[in-house]
């Protein structure tokens, strides 16, 4: 049995119903418990129930997060980050407060979406790296990241 508590919200999984039950009847002798059913969303993560455990996925998070950057219309890129890409702290220029504010918010949830994907750890981590200090090849490498996604 799994319990995950987030604030105030709590997910059960549990391959014993009887257990599940007994802990959902203890808990609410104690709280006010709310049971919304299934579980199909959490925290931005889909979740979907598959044989022998659940399947999870952010499709709608990823789609969220190209939103925000006005990319969802954008061409794909059959990798993340081009073999040659070469990045330092200095080159290209400096972005404005604004654009390493909205830098740092798009990354931090690139880094969420790890999750799921872990295939994008290498290059997630590499423009973590310029979060003081984002210049413009930064948002670029962003931006392809996203067009992967």
């Amino acid at each position: 049995m799994y319990l995950l508590v987030y604030v105030d919200n709590i997910i059960l999984v549990s391959s014993s119903s009887s257990a599940a039950d007994l802990l959902i009847q203890s808990l609410r002798s104690e709280f006010a418990v709310k049971d919304l059913g299934p579980l199909r969303y959490f925290l931005g993560l889909e979740v979907s129930p598959v044989f022998e455990g659940l399947s999870l996925m952010q499709k709608k998070y990823a789609l969220d997060l190209l939103r925000r950057v006005g990319m969802l219309k954008c061409t794909p890129v059959s990798t993340p980050m081009a073999a040659t890409e070469k990045l330092s702290c200095s080159d290209g220029d400096l972005l404005s407060a604004e654009d390493a504010t909205r830098y740092r918010s798009i990354v931090g949830g690139l880094q969420y979406l790890l999750v799921t994907r872990p295939d994008l750890s290498y290059e997630v981590n590499k423009v973590c790296q310029y979060m003081q200090s984002p210049h413009s090849p930064h948002w670029d490498v962003v931006k392809r990241i996203l067009r992967y996604c």
